[in-house]
């Protein structure tokens, strides 16, 4: 019997299916605090500011903006449970939208930490060119591929996978545990204070991102179920003073191809209120008529997100979001939220230590039901060295509604579980 999220997965090929649909609300969410996710910035990502300004020299923060680029890591661990269960396969096609694939003993709804024994997460490499305005019209781009568990999860509708939903019959790249995808792919140009991109790129929204170098903890929160991951389309950015970056542009949700029947308008800012306070909010709006979509039927949406992210002290740093989306199709109607908050304590060079909280909470299409998910995660950091970075976590999950059903294979409410994963940078 398939749980909420496997019936979402089968529509979309992402997890739930306002995942999909609301990657076009957030994929404009690129120059965001490095917690989250600043990869169209290639040269920001090690830096751990809290606004990655591409405007800016980046001294020992790697290559400085107008510069080419080229870096990568590799992420492998292992997630184990309470209840024993060991992951199981589905060799329905059709199931989930892609092949033969991965259900967790863990629980489905762990995206990233599918298996009982060890997995290779992500093998990530990334090369291009960040651009300067500063001193006139630049012209640059980026490329990424990646390899591993993970990778299904960036694969776009007509490009890593065709236009229908069988997924492995139509050319998905990879089955079984193992996918590979092209994560991002964009040309971007950029003149005084203002910035353009167009190709396929991140939509890096909620808590969690994508690549494991951006992430604390080594599974992800249950915003990740309803977070957009990846967009294609075109977005502009506008430096209106040292303080305030407005942003807005068209883009289509986990697609690559059909355009003319797409019409979303998306729009945010990025507002630093002080140097320890940074305020992000973005949101989108419109339909997607095209009947060949991820949800092989019309649809309209709405979505927006809320985010602040507050260095405490030099070594206190939180991070709270708010995402809301409501998706329209047809006869059916969906509302969810999620809220979580990170908070992180940095020891000293090698050690960190945090925890993670929050909910989701999601009323299905046309039943009435509401479906909460809480999580509390604790985890520790430690880097020996600027190379290594291992993410040992422990994490607490109970849910109410059709959720309780979805820890254990369909048995258990509630799931005690942890494991572990070294990322290695290069």
């Amino acid at each position: 019997m398939k749980h909420h999220k496997e019936t979402f997965r089968e529509a979309y090929a992402v997890p739930f299916t306002r995942s999909v649909l609301c990657t076009l609300c957030l994929t404009l969410l690129f120059a965001v605090p490095a917690t989250v996710q600043a990869s169209l910035f290639g040269a920001c990502d090690p830096c751990g500011e809290v606004v990655c300004d591409p405007c800016e020299p980046l001294e020992n923060c790697g290559p400085k903006a107008g510069q080419w680029f080229l870096n990568g890591h590799m992420e492998a661990g292992f997630f184990a449970n309470a209840h024993g269960k060991k992951s199981f396969y589905h060799e329905d096609e059709e199931w989930l939208g892609r092949g033969a694939c991965v259900l967790s003993g863990n629980t489905g709804l762990l995206q990233n930490a599918r298996l009982t024994g060890g997995q290779v997460n992500q093998v990530y490499l990334s090369a291009g060119k960040s651009t300067d305005g500063r001193r006139g019209l630049d012209i640059g781009g980026t490329i990424d591929f990646t390899w591993g568990s993970d990778a299904y999860l960036v694969q776009a509708r007509g490009l890593e996978w065709g236009a229908g939903h069988g997924g492995h019959g139509e050319g998905r790249w990879g089955t079984g545990d193992y996918f590979a995808a092209i994560p991002q792919a964009f040309a971007e140009a950029s003149y005084g204070q203002w910035k353009i991109i167009a190709g396929k790129f991140y939509a890096p929204f909620g808590i969690d991102d994508y690549k494991a170098t951006n992430n604390f903890f080594y599974s992800w929160s249950p915003t990740k179920a309803i977070a957009p991951t990846l967009g294609g389309g075109a977005l502009a950015f506008y430096r209106a003073n040292d303080k305030l970056t407005l942003l807005g542009g068209w883009i289509m949700p986990e697609e690559i191809g059909e355009t003319s029947k797409n019409n979303f308008v998306a729009g945010g800012f990025i507002w630093a209120l002080s140097t320890n306070l940074t305020v992000l909010y973005v949101f989108a709006a419109g339909e997607n008529t095209y009947a060949g979509n991820a949800l092989a039927a019309p649809y309209e949406l709405y979505c927006h997100s809320l985010k602040t992210t507050y260095q405490i002290s030099k070594r206190w740093k939180n991070v709270l979001d708010w995402t809301y989306v409501d998706l329209a199709v047809g006869v059916g109607h969906l509302n969810s939220y999620s809220v979580m908050d990170e908070l992180t304590f940095q020891y000293n060079d090698r050690w960190a230590f945090g925890t993670r909280f929050g909910f989701l909470s999601d009323n299905q299409f046309g039943t009435g039901e509401i479906l909460d998910w809480y999580t509390v995660s604790l985890g520790a950091n430690w880097t020996p060295n600027q190379w290594l970075t291992v993410k040992p976590e422990l994490r607490y999950d109970w849910a109410s509604g059709p959720y309780k059903n979805a820890f254990g294979v369909n048995t258990k409410s509630h799931q005690f579980s942890g494991g572990m994963s070294a990322v290695v940078k290069f």
